[in-house]
């Protein structure tokens, strides 16, 4: 009953918070970008804090757990690329969006390209509408396995009862809400991951002890496992199969896009990426740990909640397990606004009602999300697959569908409308089919140069290029 009661404890002091922080009066624009009113720290960890989900707790540690350090490339990809989306897309997509009016990416598509196609909204709709369901069905599955784990409860109900838990917040405020949620979410969930671990190492005898306990289960703490060119090849593999994903996520992206100054996005990057090198190290460190102290584990994606019941009286592991809880919900109820925004602005306006009050497009997108979530719900509830196979799918599609538009949109001189679309078709598809293709563990890696060469080339030899503005 302890972890029945921190975990209530939690949520409804978090929903007071969330309430607290509402808007009163609160219009389309509002429930959409926040009026772009964020600042540097509420951007940073909105955009952080929503990326990592329960990946960070359960499926990354857990590939820890099977495969050592040899796993930490994945990391080290993710950090790097990261770090170029603050420095290369932020500022421009920042500026680009409040010039033209823009509070989606197929907006800002459509406006940048100078026309105003319903190819490109059905495409840009349809992706995000799939992946994005996928993407919360991954985060689902680990709401559910922690309430199966906790509580006498089945993994079902376990998913159902997750969805009623996340649905509130994103109802409640929208954009600016969620951000101020992130924000106090992201510093709860960077001090869990790092006092958890750290704590039962010096419990265990100490780092060193943990060092040589991974070492005598025949994992290796170092990276650097091997300098064969087949090991050095997985490894780059593993960092752009995962790295690249970050320039085509639209629940990260919009978090650029909220924020009040743009001169504001160096101070914010500086303290976004301080959070993610800390919370990676420490679910690395989870994950040796757990190879470490657990003996014997079925499920490696359960390795934090394992170490939490194992060392931690039931009250005080429940707090610390309300960290998951957190990732959860920051990461799907940003995935749930954009796709409710989508169909909104994206679908709604476009194709039924053009000059639809703001009252019915709120209503509408609240709708939309409520939707969303029930249909991902449908995809978890069978439970057929692991988290991190279910993610990598999601984030591999979004990054190869959106990415390389991103940054044609940014960088390139001259873009055709056509090439675009194509292109964005292109690497969707790829990552959509990648399962029967047998390349879903790459799939990323193929679809990401395949899309953006599609866009460059047919751009370049198309009759009609838009030639895009400098800045």
């Amino acid at each position: 009953m302890g972890e029945f009661f921190a975990i209530l404890l939690y949520f409804s002091f978090l929903l007071f918070f969330a309430k607290a922080k509402q808007k009163r009066t609160l219009t389309q624009k509002d429930f959409v970008i926040g009026d772009r009113s964020l600042n540097s720290w509420t951007t940073a960890l909105a955009a952080h804090a929503s990326d990592m989900s329960n990946w960070l707790f359960m499926a990354y540690p857990g590939a820890i757990f099977i495969s050592g350090g040899n796993h930490i490339w994945a990391a080290i990809g993710l950090t790097i690329m990261m770090w170029a989306n603050w420095v290369f897309v932020a500022p421009k997509i920042r500026v680009h969006t409040e010039k033209m009016g823009s509070v989606t990416l197929c907006s800002f598509f459509e406006k940048r390209l100078g026309q105003n196609q319903s190819i490109g909204r059905l495409i840009t709709s349809v992706a995000l509408f799939f992946f994005y369901t996928v993407y919360v069905a991954a985060a689902l599955c680990g709401i559910g396995a922690l309430f199966q784990t906790l509580f006498p409860i089945s993994y079902a109900v376990g998913v159902i009862l997750g969805v009623t838990f996340i649905l509130p917040f994103v109802l409640i405020g929208g954009y600016l809400t969620l951000a101020r949620v992130d924000l106090f979410q992201g510093i709860f969930l960077l001090a869990v991951i790092i006092f958890v671990p750290l704590y039962i190492a010096f419990d265990f005898g100490g780092i060193s002890a943990i060092v040589k306990a991974v070492h005598s289960h025949g994992r290796n703490i170092s990276p650097f496992s091997s300098a064969n060119l087949s090991t050095i090849w997985s490894h780059l593999l593993l960092m752009f199969g995962w790295g690249l994903g970050y320039f085509g996520q639209p629940h990260i992206i919009s978090k650029f896009m909220g924020i009040r100054d743009p001169e504001q996005i160096s101070a914010s990057k500086k303290i976004g990426m301080s959070w993610q090198i800390l919370s990676l190290m420490a679910a690395t460190f989870v994950g040796f740990v757990g190879i470490a102290a657990l003996s014997n584990l079925n499920s490696p994606e359960y390795v934090f909640i394992a170490l939490v019941k194992k060392y931690f009286s039931p009250f005080l592991g429940g707090i610390f397990l309300c960290a998951v809880l957190a990732a959860i919900i920051n990461a799907v109820s940003s995935m749930l606004l954009v796709l409710s925004t989508t169909i909104t602005e994206d679908l709604y306006k476009r194709f039924f009602n053009v000059n639809s009050s703001d009252r019915t497009q709120l209503v509408i997108t609240r709708l939309a999300c409520i939707v969303s979530a029930l249909i991902s719900m449908g995809i978890a509830l069978p439970g057929f697959t692991t988290i991190d196979s279910l993610v990598k799918y999601a984030w591999s599609g979004l990054g190869a569908t959106f990415g390389p538009l991103v940054i044609a949109t940014l960088y390139f001189r001259y873009l055709s409308p056509f090439a675009s679309w194509l292109g964005m078709a292109v690497g969707g598809a790829i990552v959509a089919f990648s399962p029967l293709l047998g390349i879903a563990n790459h799939s990323l890696v193929l679809a990401f140069p395949a899309a953006l060469g599609t866009i460059y080339l047919v751009s370049k030899f198309a009759t009609r290029s838009t030639p895009l503005e400098e800045g």
